[in-house]
């Protein structure tokens, strides 16, 4: 699974994701450490978060936090790379998840701008709770202004509450049309 063979825009992200999903890991991870190629959880500095990352080969992972002080954001973040955008008319990402207690998550499309970056939210809200659930979403790009057609770089980014105790994102996959 160290090669890829995908191709399309998708094509790293989706990538990173079955190299994660093929690994036996249960590991405790630290804020920015890439524990996949390009994927990483991002937390707000104010935040004590601990964060155990369990993954075992077909799912992709499971994470069991604990805080007492939760910071302004919790993300997982996907790179994409430069993601050409300009001959794409959907970007689209379905996900399968599953949480003890009921969770919303947002997803969006960051994208590398001048002296800095923006994010595309994606319009549906990810509802998780404890069932495995699956939940699909799609953006138009030639309706959007906020996600420029070409950019240095991009991510998928899910933002999570601040103050989350467990989730179990089983899968997740990007398609464009």
């Amino acid at each position: 699974m160290e090669h890829n063979v995908d191709f399309g825009a998708e094509a790293q992200a989706n990538h990173a994701l079955a190299v994660l999903r093929a690994l036996e890991v249960e590991t405790v991870v630290a804020p920015d450490d890439r524990f996949a190629p390009g994927i990483f959880l991002s937390v707000g500095p104010a935040s004590d978060t601990k964060i155990k990352l369990t993954s075992r080969p077909g799912e992709l992972m499971t994470l069991d936090l604990t805080t007492k002080r939760p910071g302004q954001w919790l993300s997982l973040n996907i790179a994409l790379g430069e993601f050409d955008q300009s001959h794409r008319d959907i970007l689209g990402l379905v996900c399968k998840t599953r949480a003890e207690d009921t969770v919303t998550l947002r997803a969006c499309l960051r994208s590398g701008v001048e002296g800095g970056f923006v994010d595309a939210f994606f319009g549906k809200r990810v509802v998780s709770y404890n069932a495995t659930s699956t939940h699909a979403d799609l953006i138009k790009l030639e309706e959007r202004d906020d996600i420029p057609p070409q950019a240095p770089w991009r991510e998928l980014v899910l933002f999570f509450p601040p103050d989350l105790r467990q989730l179990q994102l089983i899968d997740l996959r990007l398609f464009g049309v």
